[in-house]
């Protein structure tokens, strides 16, 4: 019997047009690399608008394989015309690095709105507006 594999996210479309990420915590960066392709496919979408993702997993998400992920998910998001970030993290501790990733790296000229926070309904309340 094969076991299948730990999914490192979890994916859904709220409201018909935020795609929102939860990235799990204890996951390889392999898996996000996963995530960022079911990111791709769902961001294509003609309804989706808003990409609202939750980080709960500090560590991982800045290692330097995964800063590459989060420049190239702008890229997507840019590529396919989303208009707002919203960006949930445990602890900012690492805001301006977040910062700096969801504006686009050091030319920091992204096309959407983004805003982070430690609330999630916070955040969530934002990509509804």
């Amino acid at each position: 019997m094969n076991e299948s594999k730990k999914k490192a996210h979890i994916m859904k479309i709220v409201d018909n047009h935020i795609l929102y990420f939860r990235f799990l915590k204890g996951n390889e960066l392999s898996s996000y690399e996963e995530g960022l392709q079911e990111c791709k496919d769902n961001m294509g979408k003609s309804e989706v608008d808003v990409i609202m993702v939750v980080v709960e997993d500090i560590e991982t998400m800045f290692a330097k394989e995964m800063q590459d992920i989060w420049l190239m998910t702008g890229d997507l998001a840019d590529q396919n015309g989303l208009v707002k970030w919203g960006v949930v993290v445990p602890d900012m501790a690492k805001q301006v690095t977040i910062e700096y990733l969801v504006q686009g790296g050091k030319d920091g000229d992204r096309d959407y709105e983004h805003f982070i926070s430690t609330d999630e309904d916070d955040v969530m309340n934002w990509c509804k507006e």
